[in-house]
């Protein structure tokens, strides 16, 4: 990939996908300002490209916000290029804020050239952080749930949760906001250590797993499937979780027992992973006889233990729905954290 990156033209501006809509994030041309809205390239919407595109993305069931982020996340240019092929020139339709739709004509440009800053909530710091921005409120966030990433940064995921916890409890913590935007998953048990500090009863995190080698685990095959017990310092008062399409794997599995639960309210975007659970665990990696193409599959059927609903092969949509707009994305502005507060400060 980074090979491709510095020898093929691509397209030469960085998008932003709000829901069917694509902004210009930044833009090195000055006929195209940072901001504007891409309506067509070379005749054809942006729209219908995006759900071409989007075919090509991989995500648990019908979960449209993991694919979206992929793209926000540098994925477009190769895609494009991969779908559409390699161009030397494109014809771009564009509109400005209050001003009229324009064509622009854009020649490729060498990936490195493309780049710029992008809004990456969750992205900078250490995996494990806690800040407590005003009387009775903390901001908890968990930008992995990997215990080689976290150990790595000199931290501790059980110690780290054990004092924090306990310092909520000190200092009279009533509204929790739990970061976990960005966060890809990690360990299993991380995710179920974490929901025992916010109840205080014994609860089930997985209802079953599976494999091919193994059609049917118990706990002594993996300590997710145990009856988990509460925590010490456990944490009853208000619990607010911010999510987006890069909530995946382990934490989206702790939102979803979390949700199913009741113990939580939910800000931002639908997560990348399953409520239900997913397929996941190791890979055998397998090279079709005709395309000669890799594919990856997962080994193992994880079952999360939480209520049906009514929308089977979703993610864990937020009572609070909240994609950011380009206006916030360029302003650095975090409105869903903003949401977060807001609806702590209701509570």
């Amino acid at each position: 990939m980074e090979r491709y990156a510095a020898a093929v033209p691509m397209f030469p501006l960085k998008i932003w996908f709000a829901n069917s809509r694509a902004f210009v994030l930044c833009s090195k041309d000055e006929n195209v300002p940072t901001g504007c809205e891409i309506l067509s390239i070379d005749g054809e919407p942006i729209e219908k490209i995006r759900r071409k595109l989007m075919l090509y993305l991989a995500s648990d069931g019908r979960i449209q916000t993991k694919k979206n982020a992929t793209l926000n996340n540098d994925a477009f240019a190769f895609l494009y290029n991969l779908i559409y092929g390699v161009k030397t020139a494109y014809q771009v339709s564009l509109s400005t804020e209050g001003g009229n739709p324009r064509e622009v004509r854009l020649k490729p440009a060498k990936f490195e050239n493309t780049l710029c800053p992008a809004y990456k909530t969750g992205s900078n710091g250490k995996p494990l952080e806690i800040a407590y921005p005003a009387t009775a409120q903390a901001i908890l966030t968990i930008r992995t749930f990997s215990k080689e990433r976290i150990e790595n940064a000199g931290q501790n995921f059980p110690t780290f949760l054990q004092t924090i916890f306990q310092e909520l409890n000190q200092r009279k913590i009533n509204n929790l906001i739990i970061d976990l935007r960005g966060n890809g998953g990690g360990d299993d048990i991380y995710g179920a250590l974490l929901y025992s500090y916010l109840t205080a009863e014994p609860f089930r995190y997985f209802s079953a797993l599976e494999s091919k080698s193994k059609p049917v685990m118990t706990a002594q095959d993996h300590p997710g499937l145990a009856v988990q017990q509460a925590s010490k310092n456990h944490f009853l008062q208000n619990a607010i979780v911010l999510i987006d399409g890069k909530t995946f794997s382990t934490a989206a599995d702790f939102c979803a027992v979390a949700r199913s639960s009741g113990r939580a309210v939910f800000v931002g975007e639908e997560t990348g992973g399953g409520y239900e659970g997913n397929n996941s665990g190791g890979t055998v990696r397998e090279t079709l006889p005709h395309s000669g193409l890799q594919i990856a599959i997962p080994t193992a059927r994880y079952s999360n233990a939480v209520n049906p609903v009514k929308t089977p092969g979703r993610g864990i949509i937020p009572e609070f729905a909240l994609i950011p707009t380009i206006t916030d994305v360029l302003e650095g502005r975090d409105v869903q954290l903003e949401k977060a507060i807001e609806v702590s400060l209701d509570n």
